[in-house]
Protein backbone atom coordinates (compact mmCIF):
# COMPACT_ATOMS: atom_id res chain seq x y z
CA UNK A 1 0.00 0.00 0.00
CA UNK A 2 1.64 3.51 -0.73
CA UNK A 3 0.37 6.80 -0.90
CA UNK A 4 -1.34 6.77 -4.04
CA UNK A 5 -3.63 3.59 -3.47
CA UNK A 6 -4.49 6.01 -0.34
CA UNK A 7 -5.59 8.78 -2.11
CA UNK A 8 -7.06 7.15 -4.89
CA UNK A 9 -9.22 4.91 -1.79
CA UNK A 10 -10.43 8.33 -0.58
CA UNK A 11 -11.79 9.98 -3.90
CA UNK A 12 -13.41 6.70 -4.35
CA UNK A 13 -14.91 7.25 -1.21
CA UNK A 14 -15.58 10.74 -1.38
CA UNK A 15 -17.14 10.33 -5.19
CA UNK A 16 -18.66 7.34 -4.26
CA UNK A 17 -18.01 6.19 -7.79
CA UNK A 18 -14.62 3.82 -9.42
CA UNK A 19 -15.32 5.89 -13.01
CA UNK A 20 -15.58 9.13 -11.19
CA UNK A 21 -12.36 8.79 -9.07
CA UNK A 22 -10.35 7.97 -12.14
CA UNK A 23 -11.38 10.48 -14.04
CA UNK A 24 -10.51 12.85 -11.38
CA UNK A 25 -7.06 11.41 -10.82
CA UNK A 26 -6.24 11.20 -14.51
CA UNK A 27 -6.23 7.02 -14.29
CA UNK A 28 -7.85 4.42 -15.70
CA UNK A 29 -10.48 2.56 -14.23
CA UNK A 30 -8.99 -0.54 -14.08
CA UNK A 31 -6.04 1.03 -11.72
CA UNK A 32 -8.41 2.72 -9.76
CA UNK A 33 -10.41 -0.80 -8.78
CA UNK A 34 -6.52 -2.27 -8.63
CA UNK A 35 -5.51 -0.06 -5.92
CA UNK A 36 -8.47 -0.36 -3.74
CA UNK A 37 -7.71 -4.53 -3.90
CA UNK A 38 -4.36 -3.55 -2.83
CA UNK A 39 -5.46 -1.83 0.22
CA UNK A 40 -8.05 -4.55 0.86
CA UNK A 41 -5.65 -7.05 0.43
CA UNK A 42 -3.20 -6.17 2.89
CA UNK A 43 -5.54 -4.65 5.33
CA UNK A 44 -7.29 -8.21 5.11
CA UNK A 45 -11.23 -6.15 4.95
CA UNK A 46 -13.35 -5.01 2.77
CA UNK A 47 -13.02 -1.44 2.80
CA UNK A 48 -16.40 -0.57 0.13
CA UNK A 49 -19.82 -1.52 -0.24
CA UNK A 50 -19.96 -2.18 -4.04
CA UNK A 51 -23.93 -1.54 -5.09
CA UNK A 52 -25.69 -0.64 -8.16
CA UNK A 53 -26.89 2.81 -6.62
CA UNK A 54 -23.07 4.01 -6.33
CA UNK A 55 -20.16 3.46 -3.63
CA UNK A 56 -20.06 3.60 0.13
CA UNK A 57 -17.90 2.65 3.24
CA UNK A 58 -18.16 -0.10 5.14
CA UNK A 59 -17.42 0.20 8.97
CA UNK A 60 -13.60 -0.59 8.05
CA UNK A 61 -13.42 1.56 5.36
CA UNK A 62 -14.83 4.21 7.52
CA UNK A 63 -11.60 3.70 10.09
CA UNK A 64 -9.38 3.71 7.36
CA UNK A 65 -10.52 6.98 5.08
CA UNK A 66 -10.42 8.79 9.20
CA UNK A 67 -6.92 8.06 9.67
CA UNK A 68 -5.97 8.05 5.82
CA UNK A 69 -6.77 11.94 6.15
CA UNK A 70 -3.90 12.20 8.68
CA UNK A 71 -1.46 10.10 6.83
CA UNK A 72 -1.70 11.72 3.50
CA UNK A 73 -2.15 15.00 5.37
CA UNK A 74 1.25 14.48 7.13
CA UNK A 75 3.29 13.10 3.85
CA UNK A 76 1.77 16.56 2.06
CA UNK A 77 3.58 18.53 5.11
CA UNK A 78 6.61 16.23 4.77
CA UNK A 79 6.44 17.36 0.96
CA UNK A 80 5.59 20.95 1.50
CA UNK A 81 8.42 21.39 4.05
CA UNK A 82 11.01 20.17 1.25
CA UNK A 83 9.58 22.49 -1.00
CA UNK A 84 10.05 25.29 1.26
CA UNK A 85 13.72 24.55 1.67
CA UNK A 86 13.80 24.55 -2.54
CA UNK A 87 11.92 27.63 -2.56
CA UNK A 88 8.85 26.10 -4.59
CA UNK A 89 5.45 25.94 -3.01
CA UNK A 90 2.99 24.22 -5.39
CA UNK A 91 -0.35 22.15 -4.80
CA UNK A 92 -3.99 22.26 -5.11
CA UNK A 93 -6.10 23.59 -2.08
CA UNK A 94 -9.61 23.01 -2.34
CA UNK A 95 -12.17 25.09 -0.33
CA UNK A 96 -16.00 25.04 0.58
CA UNK A 97 -17.36 28.41 1.02
CA UNK A 98 -20.67 30.14 1.31
CA UNK A 99 -21.76 32.74 -1.15
CA UNK A 100 -21.29 35.88 0.89
CA UNK A 101 -17.53 35.33 1.68
CA UNK A 102 -17.16 33.23 -1.86
CA UNK A 103 -18.15 36.74 -3.24
CA UNK A 104 -16.77 39.51 -1.33
CA UNK A 105 -13.71 37.62 0.45
CA UNK A 106 -11.74 35.07 -1.22
CA UNK A 107 -10.78 36.90 -4.56
CA UNK A 108 -8.57 38.97 -2.87
CA UNK A 109 -7.60 36.23 -0.13
CA UNK A 110 -6.75 33.89 -3.53
CA UNK A 111 -5.00 37.04 -5.19
CA UNK A 112 -2.44 37.76 -2.60
CA UNK A 113 -1.81 34.07 -1.87
CA UNK A 114 -1.28 33.72 -5.49
CA UNK A 115 1.00 36.27 -5.37
CA UNK A 116 3.01 34.78 -2.93
CA UNK A 117 2.55 31.41 -4.08
CA UNK A 118 2.18 31.60 -7.99
CA UNK A 119 2.10 27.98 -8.62
CA UNK A 120 -0.57 26.86 -5.98
CA UNK A 121 -4.08 26.11 -7.77
CA UNK A 122 -7.66 26.58 -5.89
CA UNK A 123 -10.95 25.09 -6.67
CA UNK A 124 -13.96 26.37 -5.01
CA UNK A 125 -16.71 24.35 -3.85
CA UNK A 126 -20.12 26.91 -3.93
CA UNK A 127 -22.39 25.61 -0.83
CA UNK A 128 -24.11 27.01 2.03
CA UNK A 129 -22.73 27.10 5.21
CA UNK A 130 -24.37 23.86 6.48
CA UNK A 131 -23.18 21.79 3.32
CA UNK A 132 -19.36 23.44 4.59
CA UNK A 133 -19.54 22.30 8.32
CA UNK A 134 -21.37 19.03 7.01
CA UNK A 135 -18.18 17.98 4.54
CA UNK A 136 -15.58 19.43 7.01
CA UNK A 137 -16.94 16.83 9.75
CA UNK A 138 -17.27 14.13 6.81
CA UNK A 139 -13.61 14.74 5.60
CA UNK A 140 -14.07 15.71 2.61
CA UNK A 141 -12.78 19.18 2.94
CA UNK A 142 -10.03 20.62 4.91
CA UNK A 143 -12.00 23.81 6.27
CA UNK A 144 -14.26 26.11 4.64
CA UNK A 145 -15.68 29.69 4.90
CA UNK A 146 -19.43 30.51 6.67
CA UNK A 147 -21.72 32.92 8.03
CA UNK A 148 -23.35 30.97 11.15
CA UNK A 149 -21.99 28.89 13.64
CA UNK A 150 -23.58 25.19 13.64
CA UNK A 151 -22.13 23.99 17.04
CA UNK A 152 -20.17 21.25 17.07
CA UNK A 153 -17.45 20.10 19.69
CA UNK A 154 -15.47 19.05 17.28
CA UNK A 155 -15.09 22.31 15.07
CA UNK A 156 -13.48 25.42 15.81
CA UNK A 157 -14.61 28.69 14.44
CA UNK A 158 -12.70 31.77 13.87
CA UNK A 159 -14.37 35.26 12.77
CA UNK A 160 -12.99 36.80 9.77
CA UNK A 161 -15.42 39.40 8.17
CA UNK A 162 -18.05 41.39 10.33
CA UNK A 163 -21.27 42.14 8.51
CA UNK A 164 -25.19 42.63 9.01
CA UNK A 165 -28.21 41.91 6.96
CA UNK A 166 -30.55 44.62 5.47
CA UNK A 167 -34.15 43.94 4.06
CA UNK A 168 -34.16 45.30 0.00
CA UNK A 169 -37.78 45.75 -1.47
CA UNK A 170 -38.87 46.33 -4.71
CA UNK A 171 -38.57 50.14 -5.85
CA UNK A 172 -42.61 50.75 -5.31
CA UNK A 173 -41.92 49.63 -1.74
CA UNK A 174 -42.06 52.40 1.03
CA UNK A 175 -41.05 54.45 -1.82
CA UNK A 176 -40.87 57.92 0.21
CA UNK A 177 -38.36 56.64 2.88
CA UNK A 178 -34.89 57.46 3.07
CA UNK A 179 -32.30 54.60 2.11
CA UNK A 180 -31.58 52.33 5.22
CA UNK A 181 -33.95 54.47 7.67
CA UNK A 182 -35.89 51.54 10.06
CA UNK A 183 -39.24 49.64 8.99
CA UNK A 184 -41.21 48.45 11.82
CA UNK A 185 -40.89 44.13 12.29
CA UNK A 186 -44.67 44.55 11.41
CA UNK A 187 -44.26 46.42 8.34
CA UNK A 188 -41.58 43.69 6.99
CA UNK A 189 -44.16 41.07 8.19
CA UNK A 190 -46.87 42.51 6.04
CA UNK A 191 -44.35 42.09 2.72
CA UNK A 192 -44.12 38.89 0.50
CA UNK A 193 -41.05 37.53 1.01
CA UNK A 194 -38.48 35.92 -1.03
CA UNK A 195 -36.04 33.68 1.39
CA UNK A 196 -32.39 32.15 1.07
CA UNK A 197 -32.76 28.15 1.53
CA UNK A 198 -32.86 26.18 4.80
CA UNK A 199 -29.25 25.90 5.36
CA UNK A 200 -28.13 29.09 4.60
CA UNK A 201 -26.11 31.66 7.13
CA UNK A 202 -28.44 33.92 5.82
CA UNK A 203 -31.48 31.68 7.15
CA UNK A 204 -30.13 30.79 10.17
CA UNK A 205 -29.12 34.24 10.88
CA UNK A 206 -33.22 34.90 10.15
CA UNK A 207 -34.78 32.16 11.97
CA UNK A 208 -32.61 32.85 15.56
CA UNK A 209 -33.77 36.32 15.49
CA UNK A 210 -37.15 35.94 14.58
CA UNK A 211 -37.39 33.18 16.98
CA UNK A 212 -36.37 35.41 19.89
CA UNK A 213 -39.28 37.95 18.95
CA UNK A 214 -41.52 34.68 19.34
CA UNK A 215 -42.13 34.80 15.51
CA UNK A 216 -41.90 31.33 13.52
CA UNK A 217 -41.81 31.30 9.93
CA UNK A 218 -45.10 30.32 9.21
CA UNK A 219 -46.58 33.44 10.47
CA UNK A 220 -44.05 35.09 7.22
CA UNK A 221 -45.28 35.64 3.85
CA UNK A 222 -43.54 33.47 2.42
CA UNK A 223 -43.69 33.79 -2.15
CA UNK A 224 -40.23 31.73 -2.70
CA UNK A 225 -37.28 30.19 -1.10
CA UNK A 226 -34.52 30.83 -3.48
CA UNK A 227 -30.64 29.19 -3.14
CA UNK A 228 -29.01 31.72 -5.63
CA UNK A 229 -28.64 35.56 -3.84
CA UNK A 230 -28.14 36.96 -7.44
CA UNK A 231 -31.62 35.50 -8.07
CA UNK A 232 -33.41 36.77 -5.32
CA UNK A 233 -32.21 40.30 -6.26
CA UNK A 234 -33.67 40.40 -9.79
CA UNK A 235 -36.85 38.82 -8.20
CA UNK A 236 -37.47 41.90 -6.55
CA UNK A 237 -35.94 44.29 -8.62
CA UNK A 238 -39.20 42.70 -10.42
CA UNK A 239 -41.05 43.49 -7.62
CA UNK A 240 -41.83 39.47 -6.98
CA UNK A 241 -41.06 40.20 -3.22
CA UNK A 242 -38.86 41.10 -0.06
CA UNK A 243 -35.74 39.76 0.91
CA UNK A 244 -33.32 40.05 3.84
CA UNK A 245 -29.70 39.99 2.09
CA UNK A 246 -26.41 40.76 3.49
CA UNK A 247 -25.49 44.81 3.54
CA UNK A 248 -22.34 43.52 1.07
CA UNK A 249 -24.77 42.18 -1.42
CA UNK A 250 -26.89 45.36 -1.22
CA UNK A 251 -23.82 47.88 -1.46
CA UNK A 252 -20.10 48.24 -2.91
CA UNK A 253 -17.46 48.97 -1.06
CA UNK A 254 -18.01 52.82 -2.04
CA UNK A 255 -21.33 52.01 -0.21
CA UNK A 256 -23.07 53.01 -3.35
CA UNK A 257 -26.88 50.80 -3.82
CA UNK A 258 -25.89 47.40 -5.93
CA UNK A 259 -29.52 46.28 -5.18
CA UNK A 260 -32.06 47.83 -7.60
CA UNK A 261 -35.08 48.37 -5.12
CA UNK A 262 -35.14 50.54 -1.38
CA UNK A 263 -33.11 49.15 1.14
CA UNK A 264 -33.63 49.50 4.78
CA UNK A 265 -33.02 48.37 8.30
CA UNK A 266 -35.12 46.59 10.73
CA UNK A 267 -33.73 47.21 13.85
CA UNK A 268 -35.97 45.17 16.23
CA UNK A 269 -34.24 42.39 14.97
CA UNK A 270 -30.65 41.34 15.74
CA UNK A 271 -29.01 40.86 12.33
CA UNK A 272 -25.24 41.60 13.12
CA UNK A 273 -23.44 38.99 12.15
CA UNK A 274 -19.48 37.30 11.45
CA UNK A 275 -18.47 35.06 8.79
CA UNK A 276 -16.39 32.77 9.96
CA UNK A 277 -13.39 30.37 8.94
CA UNK A 278 -14.15 26.79 10.05
CA UNK A 279 -12.19 23.42 10.42
CA UNK A 280 -11.77 20.33 12.66
CA UNK A 281 -10.14 20.78 15.62
CA UNK A 282 -8.41 16.95 15.71
CA UNK A 283 -7.76 17.04 12.45
CA UNK A 284 -4.34 18.11 11.00
CA UNK A 285 -4.57 20.77 8.03
CA UNK A 286 -2.82 19.74 4.98
CA UNK A 287 0.50 22.24 4.72
CA UNK A 288 -1.34 24.39 2.15
CA UNK A 289 -4.58 24.51 4.01
CA UNK A 290 -2.84 25.87 7.09
CA UNK A 291 -0.98 28.16 5.03
CA UNK A 292 -3.69 29.42 3.45
CA UNK A 293 -5.88 29.69 7.41
CA UNK A 294 -2.65 31.95 8.66
CA UNK A 295 -3.15 33.84 5.18
CA UNK A 296 -6.73 34.74 6.00
CA UNK A 297 -6.20 35.50 9.52
CA UNK A 298 -3.32 38.01 8.59
CA UNK A 299 -5.07 39.44 5.58
CA UNK A 300 -8.78 39.68 6.69
CA UNK A 301 -11.58 42.11 8.81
Amino acid sequence: MDIRQLKTFMEVAKLGSFSKAAEKLYLTQPTVTNHIQVIERELGTVLLNRMSKGITLTEAGNIVYQNSLDIINIYESMKYQLDEHKGRIEGRLEIASSSVPRKHLLPELIFGFQKQHPLVTFSILDVDSSKVVENILDGYIDFGFVGAIYEDPNLEYIPIMNDYLVFATPADVYKDRPQLSNLSLNEVIKQPLILREEGSGTGKILTDSLRDKKITMDKLNISAFVADTETIKKMVSLGTGSTFLSYKDAFDTSEKKIVEGNVFMVEELSLNRSFYIVFHKKRKLSPLGEAFKDFTLLNSK
